[in-house]
């Protein structure tokens, strides 16, 4: 669930912002900006989650958790520690990162962007610890606790966001893309006191520090690092994505930030399905139940084929009205609606890819996923966003590129899936 979570966060903020009045649309691309920093620095470093998850979903089949008690409480001060490391660093050096990461900005697109990165900054090793908190649960054979959660906090983001983007006269000052940023720290806050209160309430786990590693600590690493540099080189598509629709302008930028956003909303609500894959995966293979593993993988690839085919019709219906719900421009809305069709088609092609990403991740296989996605970057991805800009499909170039990444790996991973 916390695969939609963020998403979600940045969505609202957008929508929210779009309608915000002056500056609007130049707000909604550098809030655009920011949120795909955030999402890049989460995805890559909240990767603890998977390897600490596929540990437990195996001694969860094994009937052995009492071994990994220890790895819990550890595991949770590493992420916190990492998480404040990473805040400080990118909320002092923003502005040369923004830099590298986008190409030039213009300085009204980055005094949004820079707003909105510092406070939501704050909530970095937050959401780096709610992360780590819903891999525990979904190692646990448990993902209803997370939805309960994101569902919560998704709510409390969405009144605040209401009461101080745009404020209560003579109650609440309106506080624009910094109401927004105070709104989404404020709820990712909530979430994690939940997350806390579940796992007290509802697993044999605390957070009771022992000085001695855990012997799987050091597994648990092996698999974070391989899955870590697995998601580097996911997050140097989204880079290069960012910079080449920022280098187009504002408006095709802003465009860009409402196609993205939903893109990456819709691929990781069917992602977020296949953790179901992830955890049982993982118990599966502790149980050395390969049968009942290779059911679990095929239905669930008919699961998300479904959901994806559902999530088609329903954007191919509201295709007239999805950009105006993000903003009032209508060059913005032309661009967006010019290449949402892509977003629409994408969609089945992330079914499979997700699928078995994350069986793989319970299989603890991050080598495999590693390798997959740095052979479609580098001889996929890339080479077709330079040639596709090349000849002048601006937008287009991109949503095409990433078509054809998805492809790639889900064929590979499918490929992989049927050789074992």
């Amino acid at each position: 669930m916390f695969n939609i979570t963020e998403p979600i966060i940045g969505l609202v903020d957008i929508a929210f912002i779009g309608q915000m009045g002056e500056d609007s649309t130049i707000a909604q691309g550098g809030v655009g900006l920011a949120v795909g920093l955030i999402s890049t620095l989460i995805w890559g470093f909240a990767q603890m989650r998977t390897s600490l998850s596929s540990i437990i979903s195996r001694h969860f089949g094994q009937n052995n958790l009492a071994r990994i008690f220890t790895l819990i409480p550890q595991t949770i001060l590493l992420t916190l520690l990492i998480g404040i490391i990473i805040a400080l660093i990118t909320a002092v050096f923003y502005n040369p990162i923004a830099n590298w990461m986008f190409g030039n900005i213009s300085a009204k697109t980055f005094e949004f962007s820079n707003d909105y990165f510092i406070i939501r900054s704050v909530g970095l090793p937050i959401s780096l610890l709610i992360a780590l908190f819903f891999g525990i649960f979904r190692g646990y054979q448990n993902t209803s606790w997370a939805m309960v959660i994101s569902l919560i906090g998704g709510g409390v983001n969405v009144i605040l966001d209401m009461l101080l983007i745009n404020g209560i006269s003579g109650y609440i000052i309106a506080m624009g893309v910094s109401g927004a940023a105070i709104a989404s720290v404020i709820s990712q806050l909530v979430m994690l006191i939940l997350c806390v209160y579940f796992l007290y309430k509802k697993t044999p786990f605390n957070l009771k520090i022992r000085r001695k590693l855990n012997p799987l600590f050091n597994e648990m690493i092996l698999i974070f690092w391989n899955m870590f540099l697995r998601t580097i080189v996911l997050n140097i598509v989204f880079i290069m994505a960012n910079r080449y629709a920022n280098k187009n302008g504002e408006i095709q930028l802003a465009a860009y930030t409402i196609a993205y956003n939903i893109w990456i909303f819709s691929s990781f609500f069917i992602d977020g399905f296949s953790n179901a894959g992830n955890a049982l995966a993982g118990k599966y293979l502790g149980a050395n139940d390969k049968t009942t593993l290779k059911v679990l993988a095929y239905k669930l690839l008919r699961i998300n084929i479904l959901i994806s085919l559902i999530l088609c019709a329903l954007y191919t219906i509201l295709y007239p009205f999805i950009g105006k719900l993000f903003n009032n421009n209508m060059l913005v809305i032309s661009y967006f609606n010019a290449t949402f069709w892509l977003i629409i088609i994408s969609q089945p092609f992330n079914s499979i890819a997700f699928t078995f990403d994350g069986i793989f991740k319970g299989l603890g296989m991050a080598v495999l996923l590693r390798n997959t996605l740095l052979i479609g970057t580098i001889f996929i991805f890339i080479p077709s966003l330079l040639i596709l800009d090349y000849i002048g499909l601006g937008l287009s170039a991109i949503w095409l590129s990433m078509i054809l990444w998805m492809i790639f790996r889900g064929g590979v991973l499918l490929w992989n899936f049927r050789k074992i």
